[in-house]
């Protein structure tokens, strides 16, 4: 029984004979009457004060429609159950009483049983809605740890288009950039270093990058080991896909030798570029990964190995794209399976910083 908890009663009547009758009815019911209030501007002080379970109020304090307005209040500030006390049939009253959603109406002259199963009705379900409202408000909280979550593995296009349809259907891009990174000299280094530190290195490293290309609009497609991979011109297609993934390769080997001069360990990052065509999409069920295939990302894990250490290393369709805005310098042409030839250029300085 909900009695059992003692149930504590806000009265607010302004006939002062009527409310000490509904306080001394409500005392033989077993439950423990708070407090009584003969205006609007009390009932509001004392639900605040005396954080009543249940507030009896009558629908026409001080003779007009105050008690309407107190209960509007009190249910903002408050959030406490409400039983509206009135002698009133009147339809406009009661459907100006209605929006403030009362937990139920009690005639005036009240039988005590039926004053006794209002309050009993009141506190159930005002505890029910708490318990959904509880229950609604844990859901949103996974839902929004669920979102952060996707937006940590794929793109924001990708997960709307993955709750639209329920699949995501694989794409074929004409023109994109791909960018591969790799540092000199790894294995000797993660051999020197504990675990923990060597992890912690590689962490601050790859957040500063994801800074990077986030600013650039660029799509962190995976890290391998302390491989880098980054797309851009997907899953949204653009024009100016080539060189804002010069910039960020510019910014982050910038950053690598600021980092160098005082973190203790000299990393040191070969790039390699390349543009092309490519087919994106996810794969797996249980565990999601957005990636890319295709000869151009291939080639571009092939040109940052070709790439010497500290520099940035691009392919010849990559250099046409980004030509007037970086000076470049041609290096090598390398002969690969199935190609005549591979042009490759090191990306120098920067001509304008316009994307």
């Amino acid at each position: 029984m909900l009695t059992e908890k003692k149930i504590s009663i806000l009265v607010a009547e302004d006939e002062n004979i009527i409310a000490l009758d509904i306080a001394e009815s409500i005392k033989r019911l077993g439950y423990k009457v708070s407090g009584i209030a003969r205006t609007a501007a009390e009932a509001i002080d004392k639900a605040g004060s005396l954080k009543p379970d249940l507030i009896l109020m009558d629908i026409m304090l001080d003779e007009n429609s105050s008690g309407i307005e107190a209960a509007e209040k009190i249910r903002l500030l408050f959030d406490i159950p409400i039983i509206y006390l009135t002698a009133l049939a009147d339809k406009e009253t009661i459907k100006k009483a209605k929006i403030t959603e009362p937990f139920g109406y009690l005639l005036k002259p009240y039988e005590p049983r039926s004053l006794h199963s209002s309050i009993e009705m009141a506190v159930y379900k005002h505890n029910v809605y708490q318990k959904l409202k509880e229950r609604t408000l844990e859901l949103e909280e996974e839902r929004l740890k669920s979102d952060r979550l996707l937006k940590n593995i794929l793109p924001e296009v990708i997960i709307k288009e993955l709750k639209e349809n329920g699949f995501i259907k694989p794409r074929k891009y004409k023109s994109i950039t791909i960018l591969y990174t790799d540092f000199q000299g790894f294995t000797k280094i993660a051999s020197q270093l504990a675990p923990q530190t060597l992890v912690a290195e590689l962490n601050d490293i790859f957040k500063n990058f994801d800074a990077i290309i986030e600013n650039y609009g660029l799509e962190k497609i995976k890290t391998i080991g302390d491989s880098y991979v980054v797309a851009g011109g997907l899953p949204l297609e653009s024009q100016d896909h080539a060189r804002k993934i010069v910039h960020a390769s510019i910014d982050m080997q910038n950053f690598l030798k600021k980092r160098s001069a005082f973190s203790g360990i000299d990393w040191k990052m070969r790039v390699g570029i390349n543009s092309g065509s490519a087919i994106a999409g996810v794969v797996g069920k249980k565990k999601f990964t957005y990636d890319i295939w295709g000869d151009t990302v291939n080639t571009a894990g092939l040109i940052e190995k070709l790439c010497k250490s500290g520099e940035i290393n691009i392919s010849e369709t990559t250099y046409s794209l980004i030509s007037d805005f970086f000076e470049c310098e041609y290096h090598e042409s390398v002969q690969i399976l199935g190609k005549t030839g591979l042009k490759m250029y090191y990306v120098k300085n920067l001509k304008s910083r316009t994307i």
